[in-house]
């Protein structure tokens, strides 16, 4: 190899950076502008962002970020209303009051 040659791979090599990993979930959260500029960058891809493994990283990014990793539902239902009882009873089913009998028209 000549010095030619060497100079070529050493400028090559320094102007091409090397492809970085994919940013993983907990990187996006921890870094808003990231997360910020992949959603962007997802926009723009249009429907082909549907197919991205990037841009499904960042959309559960996303989501995570926005709900949390909370428990999503309370395991007993609230009872707001603290006088009903536990459990309803059906009432029973009433006889229909037959109308009274027309009289007189008023007047």
């Amino acid at each position: 190899m000549n010095a030619k040659s060497l100079v070529v791979i050493g400028i090559f090599g320094i102007a091409t950076p090397a492809l970085a990993a994919a940013p993983t979930i907990d990187q996006l959260i921890a870094n808003p502008p990231l997360l910020n500029a992949e959603m962007d960058r997802c926009k723009h891809l249009g429907m082909a962002a549907n197919d991205d493994p990037r841009c499904q990283t960042a959309w559960k990014a996303e989501n995570k970020r926005f709900f949390g990793n909370g428990v999503r539902y309370s395991p007993e239902p609230v009872n707001i209303f603290r006088n009903t009882p536990d459990k309803l009873v059906p009432a029973e089913k009433q006889q229909p009051i037959p109308p009274a009998p027309a009289g007189a028209p008023h007047g």
